[in-house]
């Protein structure tokens, strides 16, 4: 067994007895967000230091610019502005770079790659955009915006048709069509948000119009959705450039369920992969075949997040239920940082804690 964060199992079992949450779905929200909202504090616990990093204890103590952007997500889910603002400035102050994107890498105390991560960006500005509104704060909206323009400048790519779509950062962008993308990265509950701050068409535009890449890049719905593809030419989904492995969903694919389930629009893909998920939905592996055939050993908490979020869709509300339940338990007995921000991430996106998604 992992290493048990103080008091979780506890916890798990308690909230389990009490609530009923082993079969609730998502047709109980209030027990789910409960769930959550205890998860989310436990985040915080392990991961989150006074000053607001987020530190990977589990992967050498190193920080990202994603982890930066799920503590805000969560804190404001917590409504919990001190714990907002203490990870804002951070980020701010660490990771920010001249043109309003974050340094993706940090450690011992410096910055060791400035590349921007397209997914931390748009989901810092995203909860920037949650607080500012929520808890009227004019500074947060407008960094917000600052930081919707910088990635409409500079992460917006296009395909040949003309449409917009995220790419997976600034790099992607500069080397043109194709475009490569990470499916994961397509936070369609930030889209709506930041197409607000901004009254940006591209953004308006990019709900749309990556709805229309996922399909593409997974076949309709036929196979789920790839760690990496290309936009703008073929549109099929494209080796990992940095192994040259076959296409595989894991952990940056299986997040696009999470988001997908989110956009009535991609529904429909949802409920297909749904079908490619359940038979081994339990297995819960992090990294599965495009077929959906397990890869890797598992339970991974996001696996069983993103197979919650499609039963939910299909309308498996028991099914997805319980695999939210194991979900957090597999976080609290094998405690990594990606697991538990995605037990408790996937959890308030399902419950509906966070605004502009509606699974």
């Amino acid at each position: 067994m992992g290493r048990l964060r103080p008091g979780a199992a506890t916890a798990v079992v308690a909230l389990v007895a009490t609530l009923g949450l082993a079969g609730c779905g998502t047709s109980h929200p209030a027990a789910q967000a409960q769930g959550a909202l205890l998860d989310a504090r436990g985040f915080f616990h392990d991961y989150v230091t006074p000053d607001g990093a987020v530190v990977r204890r589990d992967q050498g103590g190193d920080v990202v610019s994603e982890g930066q952007g799920y503590a805000m997500l969560l804190a404001f889910a917590l409504d919990d502005p001190h714990r907002f603002a203490k990870v804002w400035a951070w980020t701010r102050t660490n990771l920010q770079r001249p043109d309003g994107l974050f340094a993706y890498h940090w450690q011992d105390g410096a910055v060791v790659d400035s590349t921007p991560a397209a997914d931390a960006d748009t989901q810092i500005a995203w909860a920037l955009s949650l607080a500012g509104r929520a808890w009227s704060l004019p500074d947060d909206t407008a960094a917000a915006r600052r930081i919707a323009e910088a990635i409409a400048e500079s992460e917006i790519g296009y395909d040949a048709r003309g449409r917009p779509t995220l790419a997976a950062g600034p790099w992607a962008v500069e080397r043109g069509q194709p475009v490569q993308v990470e499916p994961g990265y397509w936070t369609f509950p930030a889209y709506a948000a930041l197409a607000t701050v901004t009254g940006d068409h591209r953004w308006q535009a990019l709900t749309a119009a990556d709805a229309a890449h996922l399909s593409a890049v997974s076949g309709q719905g036929s196979a789920l959705p790839p760690d990496w593809a290309t936009v703008g030419g073929s549109a099929e989904p494209a080796s990992p450039p940095q192994t040259g492995t076959a296409p595989a969903s894991g952990q940056d694919g299986l997040r696009a369920i999470v988001w997908a389930a989110c956009l009535p629009a991609t529904h429909d893909l949802t409920t297909r992969w749904w079908h490619t998920l359940a038979p081994t939905a339990r297995v819960g592996p992090l990294t599965r075949s495009l077929e959906g055939a397990p890869i890797s050993d598992g339970p991974s908490p996001l696996s069983l997040v993103a197979a919650a979020a499609a039963a939910d869709v299909a309308g498996e509300a028991k099914a997805a239920g319980s695999l939210l339940t194991l979900a957090r338990r597999t976080a609290a007995e094998h405690s990594t940082y990606y697991g538990d921000a995605w037990a408790a991430l996937g959890q308030l996106l399902l419950s509906g804690r966070l605004p502009g998604c509606s699974p």
